[in-house]
Protein backbone atom coordinates (compact mmCIF):
# COMPACT_ATOMS: atom_id res chain seq x y z
CA UNK A 1 0.00 0.00 0.00
CA UNK A 2 1.42 3.67 -0.87
CA UNK A 3 0.68 6.08 1.57
CA UNK A 4 0.81 10.08 1.29
CA UNK A 5 0.96 12.64 4.65
CA UNK A 6 -2.09 13.91 5.53
CA UNK A 7 -2.54 17.22 7.31
CA UNK A 8 -3.90 16.99 10.66
CA UNK A 9 -4.96 20.29 10.63
CA UNK A 10 -8.24 19.10 9.43
CA UNK A 11 -9.19 16.84 11.86
CA UNK A 12 -12.23 17.61 14.34
CA UNK A 13 -13.40 16.08 17.35
CA UNK A 14 -16.38 14.14 17.29
CA UNK A 15 -17.14 13.46 13.70
CA UNK A 16 -17.16 10.42 11.55
CA UNK A 17 -13.63 10.07 9.20
CA UNK A 18 -14.38 9.50 6.01
CA UNK A 19 -10.81 7.82 5.71
CA UNK A 20 -8.36 5.38 7.79
CA UNK A 21 -5.50 7.62 9.15
CA UNK A 22 -2.53 5.63 9.33
CA UNK A 23 1.00 5.38 9.87
CA UNK A 24 3.83 5.66 7.76
CA UNK A 25 4.13 1.66 6.82
CA UNK A 26 0.34 2.08 6.20
CA UNK A 27 -1.04 0.81 9.47
CA UNK A 28 -4.58 1.65 10.92
CA UNK A 29 -4.27 4.61 13.40
CA UNK A 30 -8.06 5.74 13.19
CA UNK A 31 -10.11 3.34 10.85
CA UNK A 32 -12.30 4.87 8.15
CA UNK A 33 -15.81 5.92 10.29
CA UNK A 34 -14.14 5.81 13.58
CA UNK A 35 -14.41 8.91 15.30
CA UNK A 36 -11.52 11.60 17.80
CA UNK A 37 -13.70 11.52 20.84
CA UNK A 38 -11.43 14.16 23.54
CA UNK A 39 -8.58 17.11 22.54
CA UNK A 40 -6.22 14.87 23.94
CA UNK A 41 -6.70 12.50 21.59
CA UNK A 42 -6.90 14.99 19.02
CA UNK A 43 -3.21 16.31 20.31
CA UNK A 44 -2.06 12.67 20.19
CA UNK A 45 -2.74 12.32 16.10
CA UNK A 46 -1.30 15.83 15.69
CA UNK A 47 1.73 15.35 17.45
CA UNK A 48 3.35 12.41 14.99
CA UNK A 49 3.37 12.36 11.48
CA UNK A 50 -0.24 10.62 10.31
CA UNK A 51 -0.76 9.74 6.43
CA UNK A 52 -3.32 8.40 4.27
CA UNK A 53 -3.56 6.07 1.71
CA UNK A 54 -2.85 7.57 -1.51
CA UNK A 55 -6.21 6.34 -3.07
CA UNK A 56 -8.27 7.86 -0.67
CA UNK A 57 -6.06 11.07 -0.64
CA UNK A 58 -7.37 11.74 -4.74
CA UNK A 59 -11.03 12.61 -2.35
CA UNK A 60 -9.35 14.73 0.05
CA UNK A 61 -7.20 16.82 -2.74
CA UNK A 62 -11.19 16.68 -4.54
CA UNK A 63 -13.02 18.02 -1.65
CA UNK A 64 -10.07 20.87 -0.89
CA UNK A 65 -10.24 22.15 -4.86
CA UNK A 66 -13.81 22.11 -4.40
CA UNK A 67 -13.63 24.19 -1.11
CA UNK A 68 -11.36 26.90 -2.34
CA UNK A 69 -13.49 27.19 -5.56
CA UNK A 70 -16.15 28.18 -3.09
CA UNK A 71 -14.49 30.33 -1.63
CA UNK A 72 -13.66 32.26 -4.80
CA UNK A 73 -17.08 32.05 -5.99
CA UNK A 74 -17.72 34.13 -2.79
CA UNK A 75 -15.57 36.71 -3.28
CA UNK A 76 -13.53 35.41 -0.19
CA UNK A 77 -10.35 37.55 0.69
CA UNK A 78 -6.83 35.96 -1.19
CA UNK A 79 -5.40 35.83 2.21
CA UNK A 80 -7.78 33.57 3.58
CA UNK A 81 -7.72 31.76 0.53
CA UNK A 82 -4.10 31.36 0.67
CA UNK A 83 -4.33 30.20 4.33
CA UNK A 84 -6.99 27.56 3.81
CA UNK A 85 -6.69 24.17 5.05
CA UNK A 86 -8.93 20.72 4.28
CA UNK A 87 -11.91 21.20 5.69
CA UNK A 88 -12.52 16.92 5.94
CA UNK A 89 -16.23 17.95 7.27
CA UNK A 90 -16.69 18.08 3.20
CA UNK A 91 -16.14 14.71 2.79
CA UNK A 92 -18.66 12.54 2.84
CA UNK A 93 -19.70 8.97 3.74
CA UNK A 94 -22.44 6.69 2.73
CA UNK A 95 -24.31 6.52 6.54
CA UNK A 96 -21.18 9.11 7.91
CA UNK A 97 -23.82 10.35 9.96
CA UNK A 98 -25.05 6.90 11.18
CA UNK A 99 -23.63 5.24 13.80
CA UNK A 100 -21.01 2.93 12.51
CA UNK A 101 -19.53 -0.39 13.82
CA UNK A 102 -16.37 0.08 15.42
CA UNK A 103 -13.87 -1.89 13.48
CA UNK A 104 -11.78 -4.75 14.55
CA UNK A 105 -8.31 -4.40 13.52
CA UNK A 106 -5.65 -4.67 15.58
CA UNK A 107 -3.70 -1.38 14.71
CA UNK A 108 -7.31 0.34 15.17
CA UNK A 109 -7.95 -1.77 18.63
CA UNK A 110 -4.06 -0.91 19.86
CA UNK A 111 -4.65 3.34 19.20
CA UNK A 112 -8.11 3.46 20.72
CA UNK A 113 -6.50 1.56 23.94
CA UNK A 114 -3.72 4.32 23.89
CA UNK A 115 -6.27 6.79 23.94
CA UNK A 116 -8.15 5.51 26.71
CA UNK A 117 -4.53 5.08 28.64
CA UNK A 118 -3.21 8.55 28.51
CA UNK A 119 -6.46 10.32 28.91
CA UNK A 120 -8.03 8.48 31.57
CA UNK A 121 -11.53 11.00 32.82
CA UNK A 122 -15.22 11.09 32.02
CA UNK A 123 -17.94 9.52 33.40
CA UNK A 124 -18.32 6.98 29.85
CA UNK A 125 -14.40 5.80 30.30
CA UNK A 126 -15.35 2.39 32.07
CA UNK A 127 -18.02 1.74 29.14
CA UNK A 128 -15.88 2.31 26.57
CA UNK A 129 -12.50 0.36 28.18
CA UNK A 130 -15.49 -2.38 28.10
CA UNK A 131 -16.69 -1.20 24.75
CA UNK A 132 -13.15 -2.17 23.64
CA UNK A 133 -12.44 -5.02 25.66
CA UNK A 134 -15.50 -6.53 23.64
CA UNK A 135 -13.90 -5.96 20.65
CA UNK A 136 -10.59 -7.45 21.51
CA UNK A 137 -12.13 -10.62 22.74
CA UNK A 138 -14.61 -11.08 20.02
CA UNK A 139 -11.26 -10.87 17.58
CA UNK A 140 -9.81 -13.49 19.58
CA UNK A 141 -12.54 -15.49 19.37
CA UNK A 142 -13.10 -15.38 15.78
CA UNK A 143 -9.69 -16.62 14.98
CA UNK A 144 -7.23 -16.88 18.35
CA UNK A 145 -3.95 -18.00 15.97
CA UNK A 146 -4.37 -15.33 13.58
CA UNK A 147 -5.04 -12.66 17.12
CA UNK A 148 -1.26 -14.40 18.62
CA UNK A 149 0.71 -14.17 15.23
CA UNK A 150 -0.07 -10.37 15.00
CA UNK A 151 0.39 -9.61 18.73
CA UNK A 152 3.44 -11.67 19.00
CA UNK A 153 4.88 -10.26 15.92
CA UNK A 154 4.45 -6.53 16.86
CA UNK A 155 5.32 -7.52 20.59
CA UNK A 156 8.64 -8.74 18.86
CA UNK A 157 9.66 -6.33 16.43
CA UNK A 158 8.12 -2.66 17.26
CA UNK A 159 8.30 -0.60 20.32
CA UNK A 160 6.63 2.50 19.45
CA UNK A 161 3.54 2.95 21.52
CA UNK A 162 4.92 0.31 23.81
CA UNK A 163 2.50 0.09 26.64
CA UNK A 164 -0.85 0.28 25.29
CA UNK A 165 0.68 -2.96 22.46
CA UNK A 166 2.26 -4.27 25.70
CA UNK A 167 -1.21 -4.09 27.97
CA UNK A 168 -3.12 -5.31 25.02
CA UNK A 169 -1.31 -8.24 24.24
CA UNK A 170 -0.77 -9.49 28.02
CA UNK A 171 -4.77 -9.05 28.02
CA UNK A 172 -5.45 -11.86 24.86
CA UNK A 173 -2.63 -13.99 26.58
CA UNK A 174 -4.69 -13.86 30.04
CA UNK A 175 -7.66 -14.22 28.23
CA UNK A 176 -6.64 -17.48 26.76
CA UNK A 177 -4.94 -18.93 29.51
CA UNK A 178 -7.41 -18.45 32.55
CA UNK A 179 -9.28 -21.48 31.62
CA UNK A 180 -5.99 -23.64 32.32
CA UNK A 181 -6.35 -22.49 35.89
CA UNK A 182 -7.51 -25.08 38.68
CA UNK A 183 -10.58 -23.42 40.06
CA UNK A 184 -10.71 -21.09 37.69
CA UNK A 185 -14.45 -19.42 37.69
CA UNK A 186 -15.73 -18.03 34.55
CA UNK A 187 -17.20 -15.04 36.14
CA UNK A 188 -13.71 -13.50 37.42
CA UNK A 189 -13.05 -13.19 33.27
CA UNK A 190 -14.09 -9.73 33.09
CA UNK A 191 -11.97 -8.18 36.36
CA UNK A 192 -9.12 -10.17 34.88
CA UNK A 193 -9.01 -8.79 31.21
CA UNK A 194 -10.06 -5.00 32.68
CA UNK A 195 -6.66 -5.27 35.00
CA UNK A 196 -4.25 -6.23 32.24
CA UNK A 197 -5.35 -3.41 29.80
CA UNK A 198 -5.00 -0.85 32.58
CA UNK A 199 -1.93 -2.28 34.46
CA UNK A 200 0.15 0.74 33.99
CA UNK A 201 -2.53 3.07 33.80
CA UNK A 202 -0.44 5.99 35.15
CA UNK A 203 2.68 4.95 33.50
CA UNK A 204 1.92 4.72 29.61
CA UNK A 205 3.80 7.57 28.66
CA UNK A 206 6.60 7.02 30.60
CA UNK A 207 6.98 3.10 30.03
CA UNK A 208 6.90 4.36 26.15
CA UNK A 209 9.82 6.80 26.77
CA UNK A 210 11.56 3.70 28.61
CA UNK A 211 11.11 1.37 25.57
CA UNK A 212 12.73 3.91 23.55
CA UNK A 213 15.69 5.02 26.23
CA UNK A 214 19.06 3.43 25.37
CA UNK A 215 20.49 4.34 28.70
CA UNK A 216 20.07 3.06 32.55
CA UNK A 217 16.82 4.54 34.75
CA UNK A 218 17.51 7.82 36.90
CA UNK A 219 16.69 7.66 40.10
CA UNK A 220 13.24 10.13 39.36
CA UNK A 221 11.97 6.74 36.80
CA UNK A 222 13.19 3.93 39.22
CA UNK A 223 10.57 5.64 41.49
CA UNK A 224 7.77 6.37 39.18
CA UNK A 225 8.59 2.53 37.84
CA UNK A 226 8.30 1.19 41.61
CA UNK A 227 5.19 3.11 42.40
CA UNK A 228 2.73 2.86 39.57
CA UNK A 229 0.77 0.00 40.44
CA UNK A 230 -0.77 2.03 43.48
CA UNK A 231 -1.31 5.43 41.26
CA UNK A 232 -2.60 3.17 38.99
CA UNK A 233 -5.26 1.42 41.49
CA UNK A 234 -5.68 5.06 42.98
CA UNK A 235 -6.58 6.55 39.54
CA UNK A 236 -9.18 3.83 38.44
CA UNK A 237 -10.83 4.38 42.03
CA UNK A 238 -10.86 8.23 41.12
CA UNK A 239 -12.83 7.44 37.94
CA UNK A 240 -15.29 5.26 39.65
CA UNK A 241 -14.11 1.34 39.83
CA UNK A 242 -15.07 -0.64 42.78
CA UNK A 243 -14.71 -3.86 41.59
CA UNK A 244 -12.04 -4.98 44.56
CA UNK A 245 -10.82 -7.97 41.65
CA UNK A 246 -10.07 -5.84 38.98
CA UNK A 247 -7.96 -2.99 41.84
CA UNK A 248 -6.32 -5.51 43.76
CA UNK A 249 -4.95 -7.07 40.51
CA UNK A 250 -3.71 -4.06 39.18
CA UNK A 251 -2.21 -3.17 42.95
CA UNK A 252 -0.21 -6.72 42.75
CA UNK A 253 0.89 -7.21 39.15
CA UNK A 254 4.51 -7.13 40.10
CA UNK A 255 4.54 -8.36 43.35
CA UNK A 256 1.77 -11.23 43.61
CA UNK A 257 3.61 -14.17 45.70
CA UNK A 258 5.00 -17.51 44.07
CA UNK A 259 3.50 -20.78 45.14
CA UNK A 260 1.00 -23.27 44.43
CA UNK A 261 -2.62 -21.34 43.19
CA UNK A 262 -4.60 -23.80 45.15
CA UNK A 263 -6.01 -21.76 48.27
CA UNK A 264 -5.75 -18.48 46.68
CA UNK A 265 -8.42 -16.14 46.31
CA UNK A 266 -9.77 -14.90 42.87
CA UNK A 267 -7.50 -11.58 43.33
CA UNK A 268 -4.62 -13.18 44.31
CA UNK A 269 -4.99 -15.50 41.36
CA UNK A 270 -5.96 -12.86 38.64
CA UNK A 271 -2.83 -11.10 39.78
CA UNK A 272 -0.88 -14.27 39.44
CA UNK A 273 -1.51 -14.50 35.90
CA UNK A 274 -1.24 -11.24 35.21
CA UNK A 275 2.63 -11.02 36.64
CA UNK A 276 3.75 -14.32 34.58
CA UNK A 277 2.14 -12.82 31.34
CA UNK A 278 3.63 -9.34 31.92
CA UNK A 279 6.78 -11.19 31.94
CA UNK A 280 6.29 -13.49 29.20
CA UNK A 281 5.24 -10.40 26.92
CA UNK A 282 8.04 -8.20 28.25
CA UNK A 283 10.47 -10.73 27.49
CA UNK A 284 9.47 -11.13 24.03
CA UNK A 285 9.28 -7.29 23.26
CA UNK A 286 12.73 -5.12 22.30
CA UNK A 287 13.63 -2.11 24.10
CA UNK A 288 16.43 0.19 22.63
CA UNK A 289 18.22 -0.81 25.42
CA UNK A 290 18.27 -4.64 24.47
CA UNK A 291 16.78 -7.03 21.52
CA UNK A 292 13.84 -9.06 22.01
CA UNK A 293 14.36 -13.21 23.29
CA UNK A 294 13.29 -15.66 21.61
CA UNK A 295 10.01 -17.52 22.28
CA UNK A 296 11.86 -20.17 24.03
CA UNK A 297 13.85 -17.70 26.51
CA UNK A 298 10.40 -16.22 27.20
CA UNK A 299 8.75 -19.44 27.77
CA UNK A 300 11.48 -20.27 30.64
CA UNK A 301 10.79 -17.09 32.18
CA UNK A 302 7.09 -17.40 32.58
CA UNK A 303 7.24 -21.19 33.65
CA UNK A 304 9.89 -20.44 36.59
CA UNK A 305 8.87 -18.12 39.49
CA UNK A 306 10.88 -15.75 41.76
CA UNK A 307 12.34 -18.27 43.11
CA UNK A 308 13.16 -20.79 40.48
CA UNK A 309 10.69 -23.31 40.82
CA UNK A 310 7.80 -24.24 38.12
CA UNK A 311 4.84 -21.54 38.23
CA UNK A 312 1.95 -23.38 37.52
CA UNK A 313 0.21 -19.95 36.44
CA UNK A 314 3.31 -19.79 33.66
CA UNK A 315 2.67 -23.49 33.07
CA UNK A 316 -1.47 -22.44 32.19
CA UNK A 317 0.19 -19.90 30.04
CA UNK A 318 2.62 -21.83 27.99
CA UNK A 319 0.24 -25.25 27.86
CA UNK A 320 -2.14 -22.54 25.81
CA UNK A 321 0.14 -20.84 23.32
CA UNK A 322 2.42 -24.29 22.85
CA UNK A 323 6.43 -23.72 22.69
CA UNK A 324 6.55 -21.76 19.65
CA UNK A 325 3.09 -19.80 19.39
CA UNK A 326 2.12 -17.93 16.29
CA UNK A 327 4.18 -15.26 15.28
CA UNK A 328 7.27 -16.14 16.50
CA UNK A 329 10.37 -17.25 14.08
CA UNK A 330 11.87 -20.71 14.24
CA UNK A 331 14.66 -22.58 12.62
CA UNK A 332 13.99 -26.27 10.51
CA UNK A 333 15.99 -29.05 10.52
CA UNK A 334 16.71 -28.37 7.01
CA UNK A 335 18.12 -24.97 8.35
CA UNK A 336 15.39 -23.10 6.62
CA UNK A 337 13.74 -20.04 9.10
CA UNK A 338 9.77 -20.52 9.14
CA UNK A 339 7.41 -18.03 10.82
CA UNK A 340 4.86 -19.84 13.23
CA UNK A 341 1.40 -19.64 11.20
CA UNK A 342 -1.03 -21.86 13.84
CA UNK A 343 -0.80 -24.04 16.72
CA UNK A 344 -1.33 -27.99 16.37
CA UNK A 345 -2.03 -30.75 19.43
CA UNK A 346 1.55 -31.54 19.11
CA UNK A 347 3.20 -28.26 21.38
CA UNK A 348 6.52 -29.05 19.10
CA UNK A 349 5.15 -29.15 15.24
CA UNK A 350 3.35 -26.51 14.70
CA UNK A 351 1.81 -25.19 11.35
CA UNK A 352 4.77 -22.85 10.13
CA UNK A 353 6.00 -21.30 6.39
CA UNK A 354 9.58 -20.76 5.67
CA UNK A 355 10.79 -17.68 4.53
CA UNK A 356 14.40 -17.86 4.66
CA UNK A 357 16.57 -20.68 2.95
CA UNK A 358 18.82 -22.73 3.98
CA UNK A 359 21.58 -20.37 2.36
CA UNK A 360 20.17 -17.56 4.38
CA UNK A 361 18.84 -15.88 1.72
CA UNK A 362 14.97 -14.85 1.32
CA UNK A 363 12.16 -17.19 -0.13
CA UNK A 364 10.47 -15.40 -3.74
CA UNK A 365 8.01 -17.41 -2.09
CA UNK A 366 6.67 -18.53 1.54
CA UNK A 367 6.62 -22.46 1.75
CA UNK A 368 4.28 -24.21 4.15
CA UNK A 369 6.25 -26.94 5.90
CA UNK A 370 5.19 -29.99 7.28
CA UNK A 371 7.29 -30.09 11.37
CA UNK A 372 6.47 -33.41 11.56
CA UNK A 373 8.59 -34.77 9.02
CA UNK A 374 12.59 -35.10 9.80
CA UNK A 375 13.69 -32.36 7.47
CA UNK A 376 11.16 -29.67 8.61
CA UNK A 377 11.10 -30.44 12.56
CA UNK A 378 11.59 -27.38 14.09
CA UNK A 379 15.03 -27.39 16.53
CA UNK A 380 14.66 -24.14 18.30
CA UNK A 381 12.92 -20.69 18.26
CA UNK A 382 15.10 -17.61 16.60
CA UNK A 383 15.27 -14.38 18.41
CA UNK A 384 13.36 -11.81 16.00
CA UNK A 385 16.88 -9.61 15.61
CA UNK A 386 18.41 -12.15 13.45
CA UNK A 387 15.71 -11.73 10.81
CA UNK A 388 15.98 -9.82 8.53
CA UNK A 389 13.09 -10.50 6.22
CA UNK A 390 9.98 -8.36 6.44
CA UNK A 391 6.73 -10.90 6.03
CA UNK A 392 3.91 -9.99 4.90
CA UNK A 393 1.10 -11.01 7.23
CA UNK A 394 -1.72 -10.71 5.40
CA UNK A 395 -0.71 -13.36 2.67
CA UNK A 396 0.40 -15.51 5.82
CA UNK A 397 -2.88 -14.86 7.64
CA UNK A 398 -4.19 -16.69 4.41
CA UNK A 399 -1.87 -19.97 4.06
CA UNK A 400 -2.49 -21.09 7.90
Amino acid sequence: MKVVPLSSEGLRIGRPLPFSVRDRTGGVLLARGSMIQTEKQLQLLQSRPIFIDQAESESVQRAYAGQLDQMFRQDVALGRIASARPDYDSLTLQGAAKAVERPLDWPNLQMRLRMLLVNADGADWVPRLRALRDDVLALVERSPDRALMRLMFDASNEFQDYSANHSLFVCVLTSMACAQLPGWQAEWDDSLTLAALTMNLSFTQMQDELARQSGPLSETQKGTLRDHPQRAADRLAEIGVDDPMWLHAVLHHHNAPSGPMAGRTAEETIARLIRRADRYAARLSPRKSRPASSATAAAQVALLDEGGHTDEAGQALIRTLGLYPPGVWVKLQCGEIAMVLRRTAIAKAPIVASLVSRSGMPLAVPALRNTRLPDFAVTGAVPPAQVKVRPNLDALEKMA
